[in-house]
């Protein structure tokens, strides 16, 4: 019947009374008791994702990283990740060559007789008295240390501070000492091995102590010898911090991030630093001298200062000799000093080592890093409601308690309940203990003792 009035409805009909030892529940999976409302999730299998909880992570600190494992302190690290950041360094520098060479194409047009030489092998790369072969030799070094840089932006590695020290940054104070330093074991380099070659010379051949350096014939172009000083003054700087970048810094972490023992990234990647370089095998022996020293000192001192310091000088000044063709030559050319360069070597770079640690010592630098990571933590096995067979059983003859009857008065917290008769709890059992109030929080625990 329909009426005409407000809707009418239906008196909401009582649940069901439940069988004698069946506990009351809800109709159907993820529904309420009666009055209340369903739980999100309740009747969801537990291996569903939306029904899992969500992953608690926990900050914690990594064991202190000396310079050449930097890379295992950045966040999410795996084992994959440095051999990609090799492979994306590559793929930048790459991409940055082919926009330099693009960008010198205009400039080369201007010297054809260098870029001619260049071609036929006549002429070298690198010569000051063609100002822009010092430009171009310079510019295409100094773009590796941007596309390292941009691999660990692109991958997440950061603070990409860690390239240059555990400090996440140059420590300028420390680079500027060093950079003295460097000066003074770079003359002891020189003196002992034009003192050596002399030496050698006299055992050898004594006439040609007589003979003296060519010196610069009339052809030799002093605007351009000029020219090209700035560029080195200018650029030598970038270059030389470039080269430690890759050699003793990515290559080195690289290696560190796979091999627990710093001599793995010390003497590998100063053995491709020396075979990078087009000299005879004296000067092959003290360029690699040079990248063990710098790679050596950067792992004692925990950052690149020292490596950067002693290649930017030395940089300088052999760019400084041969901008004013002191020894003969303006062009980087495979003959070296002979033995006497590698034994001024060994002194200059003695001296730079022990005037390094002295400072390193006396300021008090770190040279390890400790780095904040997130790991999850384990979350507690789920638990699964009882089933019906694991409920307890009401015995036979035995009755639920009977609800509270209305106005009934509750029973106050704290209250005893009397044991029926015969029950275990029944009287004074000496098995029971008396029990104090509390939580059990250390703070009550004090209160009530």
């Amino acid at each position: 019947m329909t009426s005409t009035g407000s809707e009418q409805h239906e008196p909401p009909q009582p649940a069901a009374s439940p069988m004698p030892g069946q506990m009351p529940g809800p109709a159907s999976p993820g529904q309420g008791a009666a009055g209340g409302h369903g739980v999100p999730g309740a009747g969801a299998p537990a291996n569903w994702a939306w029904a899992q909880p969500a992953m608690a992570l926990q900050t914690v600190e990594t064991e202190p990283l000396e310079y050449h494992r930097l890379l295992r302190g950045v966040a999410g690290y795996r084992w994959w990740k440095p051999l990609l950041l090799l492979l994306l360094s590559g793929v930048y520098f790459g991409v940055f060559t082919v926009i330099v060479s693009l960008a010198f194409i205009p400039l080369l047009a201007l010297s054809p007789d260098y870029l001619e030489g260049v071609m036929t092998g006549s002429g070298e790369m690198l010569d000051t008295q063609v100002p822009i072969s010092v430009l171009l030799s310079l510019v295409s070094i100094i773009i590796m240390m941007p596309a390292v840089i941009l691999a660990m932006l692109s991958l997440g590695m950061r603070p990409v501070g860690r390239i240059w020290s555990v400090a996440a940054r140059i420590r300028w104070g420390l680079l500027g000492r060093l950079s003295v330093a460097a000066l003074l074991a770079v003359v002891v380099m020189n003196v002992v091995g034009i003192a050596f070659g002399m030496a050698l010379s006299l055992a050898g051949d004594p006439a040609s102590l007589s003979e003296t350096a060519p010196a610069p014939d009339q052809g030799f172009d002093w605007a351009a010898a000029w020219t090209s000083l700035v560029i080195v003054v200018l650029l030598v700087p970038l270059q030389a911090t470039a080269e430690e970048v890759v050699f003793r810094g990515l290559f080195m972490q690289v290696i560190g991030s796979w091999l627990r023992s710093p001599w793995f990234g010390i003497l590998i990647p100063s053995l491709g630093f020396a075979l990078l370089h087009i000299y005879d095998v004296w000067g092959l022996l003290s360029v690699g001298l040079l990248g063990v020293v710098a790679a050596w000192l950067t792992w004692r001192t925990g950052g690149l200062e020292a490596a950067i310091a002693i290649h930017v000088i030395n940089n300088l000044i052999a760019f400084g000799f041969m901008t004013f063709a002191f020894g003969g030559e303006t062009a980087q050319v495979e003959e070296s000093g002979g033995p006497g360069t590698l034994l001024g070597a060994l002194a200059g770079y003695a001296v730079f080592i022990w005037l390094t640690l002295r400072t390193f010592r006396r300021h008090g630098y770190g040279r390890t890093r400790i780095d904040l990571m997130q790991v999850p933590v384990p979350a507690a096995a789920p638990t699964q409601p009882p089933s019906m067979a694991e409920l307890p059983q009401a015995m036979p003859g035995s009755h639920p308690a009977p609800a509270p009857q209305p106005g009934a008065p509750a029973a106050q917290p704290g209250a005893e309940v009397p044991a029926e008769a015969g029950s275990p709890d029944a009287g004074d059992s000496p098995d029971v203990a008396e029990r104090p109030s509390g939580t059990g929080r250390p703070e009550e625990e004090q209160r009530h003792g």
